[in-house]
């Protein structure tokens, strides 16, 4: 007869649900070790004859409040009431002394007592042998069973893949060894699971490799640019993907700068710790890599921010060359795409009517130079006096009009211009001041026309109607250009 197999021993060895330790006994069934089951049986008849000691002393003496119990202190006692005591046997000896009842033991019971502690430490032990021995045969096989393991883990992870891309409409992805990462109506696979989503495309190929990504704030920029990561993910581990169609290249590492988060007790602050993400990203990824970039320099002035956004992004298309989508709230940035050939913008589409905004969730060519975070602020339930004249500051800025500085402590509001490049507020210039500027200006004006004839003129009126907010850097670096050599 072929000895019994390591699943067949193991189910004769131990019981069908065993202690959380080996020390707890009441690991072995019965029936597996005849030593082992000797102790038990001895075990069994001592703990029976303490079982029922209770009953049969309130029998025997007339005591109705009397029980057996054990602690570390006492080990096995008879507990009296106090109102009863004068009913206890003169061989019960006492013990201690309660505020409610007294304590007692008997030779028989001590005698017990030490029969159940040699029973439980020899349980113990022989448990112990046992236990180690079923785990030595276990090991002998380790190897097996890591395999037997890995597999199943296998079959489970892709078998729990196959059934939710049923029962949610996946589709089979195709891999490839290019540069193009294309997918047609792609989803979130955790969004999608609680809210009602609207699926989006996505395309990138050689000569589109930089996607900067703008729109309104809660309108889902973060959400497009994660689920464009696990489709990725989620192809390359072999699963079905969210998507109808959906044709992505192999990438060596995805890599994401995402949310926020400090560590102070570190020394590091939100900042710290964004730049510090995205310094791995820069020294990390390759050109084969797939970047996340979810707002970058937006802890800091603003100059700053965008100028580690712009730089960051020459650094991302130029040097390491990977597939990227940078997400983004400086409306500046959307103008690299008219200079570096391989950005392109793209942006979340919302629809304004009568000061209300709705956010389509759609993912449409081209940028976008509006963030809406003010309708967000009273989405949110900031008090409506904020609100509203938050809306109003956004308008003076927008036109480049003076902003009342309110709640001073002066006479009256403050006239106030907001320095873009200063980043401060300055004090408008008074009435007179303002006649003797412009008449100023009108004799410069004049002199300029006698040094450089009528160019002059068209340059001063080009400049006069130039929106400067509205204008992107490089465009206005070039409008710069223009004017000089014509006034050369």
């Amino acid at each position: 007869m072929p000895p019994p197999t390591l699943a067949a021993t193991l189910d004769e060895a131990l019981v069908e649900d065993p202690p959380g330790t080996v020390t707890q006994g009441g690991l072995i069934r019965p029936g597996y070790d005849d030593e082992l089951d000797a102790i038990l049986e001895e075990y069994n008849a001592v703990s029976g004859w303490l079982e029922d000691l209770p009953a049969r002393e309130k029998r025997r003496h007339g005591i109705t409040h009397l029980t057996v119990d054990r602690n570390k202190t006492d080990g096995y006692y008879i507990q009296v009431g106090n109102s009863e005591t004068d009913r206890v046997p003169g061989e019960y000896e006492h013990v201690k002394s309660l505020k409610n009842s007294e304590r007692y033991t008997t030779p028989e019971l001590e005698e017990r007592e030490r029969e159940m502690l040699r029973l439980e430490e020899q349980r113990h032990e022989m448990e112990q042998e046992l236990f180690e021995g079923l785990r030595e045969r276990v090991a002998e096989r380790a190897d097996l069973l890591g395999s037997v393991g890995r597999a199943l883990a296998s079959v489970d992870t892709l078998a729990g893949l196959a059934t939710h891309a049923v029962r949610n409409d996946w589709t089979r992805p195709e891999l490839h060894d290019g540069e193009a990462l294309a997918v047609e109506a792609g989803r979130h696979p955790v969004v999608e699971q609680t809210t009602e989503f609207v699926p989006n495309d996505i395309r990138m190929d050689a000569d589109r490799r930089f996607l900067l990504v703008t729109g309104p704030n809660m309108s889902g920029k973060s959400t497009y640019m994660r689920q464009v990561a696990l489709v990725t993910l989620l192809a390359q581990i072999g699963s079905f993907v969210p998507a109808r169609s959906a044709r992505i290249g192999l990438v060596d590492g995805i890599y994401t700068r995402v949310g926020a988060l400090d560590e102070l007790a570190q020394g590091r602050s939100t900042f710290m710790v964004e730049m510090q993400e995205l310094s791995n990203i820069l020294h990390s990824a390759t050109e084969e890599s797939l970047v996340i970039l979810d707002e970058v320099g937006r802890g800091t002035a603003t100059y700053d921010g965008i100028s580690i956004a712009w730089a960051a992004t020459e650094y991302l298309h130029n040097t390491v060359g990977a597939k990227t989508l940078f997400a983004t709230h400086y409306h500046e940035l959307t103008s690299l795409a008219d200079h570096l050939e391989r950005v392109a913008n793209v942006h979340i589409a919302a629809d304004e009517r009568d000061g209300d905004v709705t956010f389509l969730r759609t993912v449409r060519e081209g940028p976008t130079d509006r963030s809406y975070g003010v309708h967000v602020a009273d989405l949110a339930g900031v008090p409506d006096p904020v609100v509203e004249r938050s809306r109003d500051v956004l308008d003076r800025l927008r036109e480049e009009k003076a902003i009342e500085a309110r709640g001073s402590g002066g006479d009256g509001p403050v006239q106030a211009v907001f320095d873009l490049e200063s980043g401060q507020f300055q004090r408008d210039v008074a009435a007179g001041d303002r006649t003797a500027t412009t008449d100023a200006a009108g004799e410069d004006t004049d002199e300029l026309r006698e040094i450089h004839g009528e160019a002059a003129a068209d340059v001063l009126d080009a400049l006069s109607a130039l929106d400067v907010s509205e204008t992107p850097p490089v465009e206005l670096l070039s409008q710069v250009q223009e004017w000089q050599q014509k006034l050369e």
